[in-house]
């Protein structure tokens, strides 16, 4: 299997997770609900439109 990259458990957010599961508190406050664009606030994610 091809290197994985892990990303956080918000399926809008490509970065990398900080507690193994989410990139910060913003993500972790999305819980299970369905997002089309990330407001985690990194600069780098590939979530934010």
């Amino acid at each position: 299997m091809a290197d994985e990259k892990e990303t956080c458990k918000n399926s809008a957010c490509g970065c990398p997770p900080q507690d193994g599961k989410y990139c910060g508190a913003s993500c972790e406050g999305v819980g299970d609900t369905v997002q089309i664009d990330c407001d985690c606030g990194h600069p780098e994610c590939s979530g934010n439109f």
